[in-house]
């Protein structure tokens, strides 16, 4: 690479960086908006992210949730994005009063649509599109539709490596390399897996594979680099597949069924139904704000480019295939109202479990902007004036029927009024392209116009939707994830460890994880059989759980007595419960679970000295002397206890029992039992003992060594140079 070709690209990366930095000046000049603001990001994202950054800046790496439903692996429930390097950035900048700083999050948020933005500009740049061609590509990728309006960082972030998967993957057909190209497209598969949520990188992976077999049908020397692109997927994307798979087998999802289900059972196609993209929303192509669930938003001027490139290029193998590509999305998304959708549901592998049928839209939105691209490059040459008066014959049609219903309704417009300002772009789009393709501007005035005019349109949905910071309507979620700091501080020196619930619905549980509270219950996708299983929800399993505190405005049943108030008017009561960890002497074996609640059920008090499990039991002694337990270390992955036994018997810790926890008595390796349905139990001698548990999971590990694997490989192929012939 000369060095004029290094200086173009840094003065494109600084380009990108600027228009994405004042494009989102809500989040980088202002403090007035939040982005991360609805139910599911502030109750549930932001407390994930806040535990992952208290244990980066602790100088551990984060594995176990410890503060909902008795103990979560973090890597397992894959949504906090644990494995995911973005988000390891993230988390180790410098935090704000114990928590991640709003800079940081506003600038995160910008760094996700940059990377997309300059992902889909090298994807266009290898296609042969100009720079500035390339630039609106890139814009209206990033920041159209999916990714402009999806807020959610697990899956947006495993979109933005959609162009270099294609990329790669296109390269490996025309390079003299197409083993190592096809080596980083997997790759890159592979990252996108690690982002956290598996819907979007398995939409990618299918759309893949049907690019692999059209390039297969022309050339079938490709089979191998295939085969190689799916190794390295595999490689590189292990750290959170491996885990996931895991957990996957041990818990239950809820989908939006009747009920969890279990990963043997597939995702209801009621459920894909719901989810698709509903034929009205076709119209949202064009017109910001007509969706049902994933926004298909492209504007109307980067849809008329890319027909346009699908006309004027048809001979064009690239263009083609981007078109159907576009096509493939847009019928796929269509979900019940497409035939081919149900056959791929029914015929394809694991691909029920991307239950949100509309959001293949971004596959859409991406083959859109590639194919804009090319429309760009030869808007000058082959643009028509049949074309100019369709798109302003749109525009004025669309403004007289807005002018209409405007009349009709005394003046008011009773739906989204965006619609007025896409027919005035309409309009101006075809001004530009007219006098573009009459010489009435200059090839570069046109282009820079051009970029403009999208980022007007975009503009009028990418950052619409952003909550403004003094809407306390907007920003309730916050505001409770935020409050009572007072009652977290007090809950968190009192002894025991003992965890607390929220009476009522007056927020959610997770508020706990972000103030360093053990709660019972919490907000998640997905949690494990064993605890559902178990007495976990009546007031017997909750005291047995070491649930003692309740935080409500009021009394309420069964709370037990106030002992603290806070300053917002929210107070603590305290009921007896059993400690978080005890010694029993008595085991009783049975058949299920469900047996043993109700042995729970019959006599609770009976089971601090006795316990229930399935397995065959260690041998206990009775003891009518007292044991002396109590929990001398706590954090997220690592526990001791000190246990002074008076009759052998076993320690009973009401965490969830998950694979990976590791015990030692006394340094000495031993078994952890699963107990009372879902607690640990590790058997423990007469005397003075030292029980430890730490969390490490073969999963994690095993799957962190296979990513560095293929990611190092991948790398070193693609970096690797052809040899010269002498």
């Amino acid at each position: 690479m000369d060095h004029s070709e290094s200086r173009n690209r840094i003065r494109i990366a600084a380009l990108l960086f600027l228009v994405m930095a004042g494009f989102y000046w809500k989040l980088t000049l202002t403090r007035q908006f939040e982005w991360m603001s609805g139910p599911d990001l502030a109750e549930q994202v932001l407390p994930w992210f806040h535990v992952q950054a208290q244990e980066w800046h602790a100088g551990r790496f984060p594995l176990w949730d410890p503060f909902l439903w008795g103990g979560q692996p973090l890597f397992g429930q894959a949504q906090p994005g644990a494995a995911y390097p973005l988000n390891w950035i993230l988390f180790l900048l410098p935090l704000e009063q114990g928590h991640i700083a709003g800079w940081a999050l506003a600038w995160y948020y910008v760094a996700i649509h940059l990377m997309a933005a300059g992902f889909c500009y090298l994807f266009c740049r290898s296609l042969g599109c100009s720079r500035s061609a390339s630039l609106s590509g890139g814009l209206i990728f990033s920041l159209s539709g999916y990714l402009g309006n999806t807020a959610w960082p697990q899956m947006i972030n495993g979109a933005v490596w959609i162009p270099l998967v294609f990329l790669f993957q296109l390269r490996a057909s025309r390079s003299p390399r197409p083993a190592a190209n096809a080596a980083l497209s997997g790759m890159f598969l592979g990252v996108a897996f690690l982002s956290g949520h598996h819907q979007i990188p398995i939409f990618t992976a299918v759309a893949s594979a049907g690019v692999w077999l059209y390039l297969l049908a022309r050339n079938r020397r490709l089979l191998a680099p295939a085969a190689v692109a799916l190794l390295f997927a595999g490689l590189s994307g292990a750290m959170q597949t491996l885990p996931a798979y895991e957990y996957g087998r041990l818990a239950k999802r809820w989908v939006g069924a009747a009920e969890a289900i279990t990963w043997g059972q597939p995702v209801p196609y009621s459920v894909h139904a719901y989810y698709d993209l509903k034929p009205f929303s076709l119209f949202g192509i064009v017109f910001p704000g007509v969706k049902a669930h994933f926004d298909p938003f492209l504007g109307v001027v980067a849809f008329s480019l890319a027909l346009f490139a699908v006309t004027a290029l048809w001979r064009n193998a690239r263009v083609r295939l981007l078109a159907a590509l576009a096509l493939a999305a847009i019928l796929y998304g269509l979900g019940h109202n497409s035939v081919f959708q149900g056959a791929l549901y029914g015929l394809i592998p694991e691909l029920d479990k991307a239950r949100s049928t509309s959001a293949v839209v971004v596959l859409f939105q991406f083959a859109a902007a590639a194919l804009a691209a090319f429309g760009i490059d030869q808007l000058a040459a082959s643009w028509t004036a049949r074309g100019t008066w369709i798109l302003a014959g749109f525009g004025a049609l669309t403004l007289a029927i807005s002018e209409a219903v405007i009349f009709a309704n005394k003046l008011t417009f009773p739906a989204d009024d965006r619609v007025i300002l896409t027919a005035f772009i309409a309009l101006l789009a075809a001004a530009l392209f007219s006098a573009w393709r009459s010489n009435a501007l200059t090839d570069t005035q046109g282009r820079v116009l051009l970029v403009l005019l999208l980022l007007l349109e975009l503009g009028n949905t990418g950052q619409y939707g952003f909550a403004d910071r003094s809407d306390r309507n907007q920003m309730q979620w916050l505001d409770k994830t935020h409050a009572n700091a007072d009652i977290g501080e007090y809950l968190r020196k009192q002894p025991g460890f003992q965890r607390a619930e929220i009476g009522g619905d007056a927020f959610a549980p997770n508020w706990g994880a972000f103030h360093g509270v053990e709660m019972h219950g919490g907000k998640t996708a997905s949690i494990t059989t064993n605890v559902l299983q178990s007495e976990l929800f009546s007031l017997t399993g909750r005291r047995m759980y070491g649930v003692a505190y309740t935080l409500a405005r009021a009394p309420q049943p069964n709370a037990g007595d106030e002992v603290f108030a806070g300053a917002s008017g929210m107070k603590v009561y305290r009921r007896d419960a059993f400690p978080r960890a005890w010694a029993v002497h008595e085991l009783i074996r049975v058949p299920n679970a469900t047996e043993g609640n109700i042995l729970v059920g019959q006599d609770p008090e009976s089971f601090r000295r006795k316990a229930h499990m399935v397995g065959m039991p260690p041998r206990v002694e009775p003891c009518a002397a007292p044991d002396t337990v109590k929990i001398v270390e706590r954090l997220p992955d690592r526990l001791a206890i000190r246990a002074e036994m008076a009759c052998d018997g076993m320690v009973v810790l009401s965490d969830t029992f998950y694979p990976g926890w590791r015990a030692r008595v006394d340094h000495r390796p031993a078994q952890i039992h699963e107990v009372n349905g879902a607690m640990r139990g590790v058997a423990v001698p007469r005397g003075t003992h030292t029980i430890t548990m730490r969390y490490r999971p073969v999963s994690v590990y095993l799957g962190a060594a296979l990513t560095l694997l293929g990611i190092l490989g991948a790398l070193a192929l693609g970096l690797r140079r052809t040899p010269q012939a002498s």
